[in-house]
């Protein structure tokens, strides 16, 4: 490994932090190194190259990092990727493709980049620059070259704008205070900062996404900008939804510091800013109406942090040490194993919630095909915390087109351009909440079912439930996330207690109870039956019946599933018989 000292201007060194490279890094280094060297030599001219941002920083903290943007000072990016392929071709290596990405401002893309892989690493090569902006937008409107100070004094904060020296193996800190506010754990702006956030208002968003990721402090000149009616305004005007939600998406998907974001985006006021509320002033489409009010939106900061609690990646409570490492948050999470559910079979447990469903399929129950999972495990927490986030909208509506849209769906969608995956996923989990709070409810309080009529009755219940969550292709074998947001929002009155680690008796029953839907499901082999096929379908059942098809039958096959639900293991000659046999069922 090869180790990097501190140059700052003049210089500051220090013992506390150091960047240690791997052997690839370092083999890299080596290799742009010898790019410039062969340039100076045939062209006459110097060229240096830093890696910028932040590697830098997530190195310095001791942190891995495999994105590496090289700053150039006197080339562009793609005319120094094509003399790293002469070189590479030189010295025997296979020559890679360079991939350019155009300027594209309103995807804070200012400068042209190129893109390419080296020893097996991909790296972006841009050219350091200066920026000149105007009051009327967060767009440049003169970009040229810059010297490296002049690079470090236009980024978004101090300890994003430190550079390593690739040729002198060291740390360069032209604003100044990169360094000690990494010491530090402070989040500042290299300029001052109302005129920083004034130029680009997404800055805002960004000093809120390092600030709860790192677990840092906002710097005090920071939040009084934040602060500024002025600022709020601009973020409105001039940023877009879609970069704001991109943002958000960032803080979402760090997978650390989630609730620190949301806490902060409330105390700074920029609650109704990153979340705005359904309008019917024209500027949707289709928007003819709002019905309802916002609940407490400390109930979003509260809810996310148990989620995080819940899915045991909340942090330790906080640590007073001067160490840089006890700042840092570092999620518990083993993918795939977050949530473990010690199972004692049919019997309640008091352990967290498992949101995935682990047992295999019933081979006497015939199964709709299943398909490749519709997206990675991370975003099933991802929507968990976004139904948490949007909590307080719970009792709002839009009325669009017509139809009464949760407040929820409709920020996501218009006012955060989002995914229609989250959309979907996150209006059945919200809608799902009070349904299943209630259902558990009832489960714990009702006596157990000790025949096989009660058992029938409960089985169907459930499973019924289960597969209103759980039918959508979106959801399948996550329907138990509901149940841990349900979970989440039963322990709201528990919250200042979780939060100074108080695990106390009340918090243990109510994490049991719905551990005892859960193990119930189990046992009761009903945790696969969204994915359940009707044993007679809408064509048969018209046919059985003597009657036409229509909209009805959608309820009949209600009818017909919590049958099968109550009669496990049986056949579709059953089902055709009690179909036939009860006629009256279905009128």
């Amino acid at each position: 490994m090869t180790s990097g000292g501190f140059n700052s201007g003049g210089t500051l060194a220090s013992r506390a932090l150091e960047i240690r490279l791997t052997e690839q890094e370092a083999k890299i280094c080596e290799v742009l190194d010898a790019v410039a060297k062969r340039y100076q030599e045939k062209e006459g001219k110097p060229i240096q190259l830093r890696i910028a941002g932040g590697w830098v920083r997530d190195k310095l903290l001791g942190l891995s990092c495999h994105d590496l943007d090289i700053g150039i000072d006197t080339m562009m990016g793609y005319d120094f990727a094509a003399l790293v392929n002469e070189y590479m071709e030189s010295i025997g290596q296979e020559k890679r493709s360079i991939a350019k990405i155009a300027t594209n401002p309103e995807k804070s893309k200012h400068l042209e980049t190129a893109t390419m892989v080296v020893l097996g690493m991909p790296l972006d090569f841009v050219n350091l620059r200066s920026e000149v902006y105007d009051d009327a937008s967060r767009i440049p409107s003169e970009i040229t070259f810059g010297t490296p100070s002049e690079d470090a004094y236009r980024r978004d904060i101090t300890i994003n704008a430190l550079f390593y020296n690739i040729h002198t193996r060291s740390v360069e800190d032209f604003t100044g205070r990169g360094l000690e506010d990494l010491k530090n754990g402070i989040v500042r702006t290299p300029l001052e900062a109302y005129e920083t956030f004034w130029q680009d208002p997404l800055r805002v968003m960004r000093c809120i996404r390092f600030a709860a990721r790192f677990h840092f402090t906002i710097a005090e000149d920071s939040k009084q900008a934040i602060l500024d009616e002025r600022i709020k305004q601009a973020l409105k005007t001039k940023i877009s939804k879609e970069r704001i939600g991109a943002e958000l998406d960032k803080m979402i998907d760090d997978g650390a510091g989630r609730s620190t974001a949301i806490r902060l985006i409330h105390e700074l006021g920029l609650y109704d800013v990153v979340f705005a509320p359904p309008v019917a002033d024209g500027s949707t489409k289709g928007t003819t109406g709002v019905q309802g009010e916002i609940c407490d939106v400390e109930d979003a900061f509260k809810l996310v942090w148990i989620m995080e609690w819940l899915l045991k990646i909340n942090p330790s409570p906080a640590n007073n040490s001067d160490d840089v490492e006890s700042r840092i948050f570092e999620a518990e999470v083993d993918q795939g194993q977050e949530l473990l559910l010690t199972q004692t079979r049919g019997s309640p447990v008091t352990t967290h919630l498992y949101p995935l469903i682990t047992t295999t399929l019933s081979p006497k129950v015939p199964h709709i095909t299943s398909k490749e999972e519709p997206f990675p495990e991370k975003l099933g927490t991802r929507n968990l915390i976004l139904s948490a986030m949007l909590y307080p909208y719970r009792n709002m509506t839009a009325t669009v087109n017509k139809k009464a849209v949760p407040a929820g769906s409709w920020i996501l969608r218009y006012g955060l351009k989002g995914k229609n995956l989250d959309i979907d996923i996150v209006t059945k989990l919200m809608d799902s909440i009070e349904v299943v709070r209630e259902t558990v409810k009832t489960l714990a309080l009702s006596p157990v079912a000790d025949n096989e009529e009660s058992i029938k009755d409960e089985r169907a219940r459930m499973g019924m439930l289960i597969r209103d969550i759980g039918f959508i292709a979106v959801i399948g074998k996550k329907w138990p996330c509901a149940f841990l947001l349900g979970l989440g929002v039963d322990l709201l009155p528990k919250f200042e207690a979780l939060r100074t680690g108080v695990f106390d008796e009340d918090v243990q029953a109510r994490i049991a109870t719905y551990n005892k839907f859960l193990s119930k499901a189990v046992d009761y082999q009903i945790d696969h039956c969204f994915s359940w096929k009707y044993l007679v379908d809408g064509k048969e059942l018209t046919q059985l019946l003597n009657i036409k098809p229509g909209p009805k039958i959608t309820e009949y096959l209600q009818s017909v599933m919590r049958w099968q639900l109550m009669h496990p293991g049986s056949s579709k000659e059953d089902c055709q018989a009690w179909i036939v046999q009860n006629p009256n069922l279905f009128q």
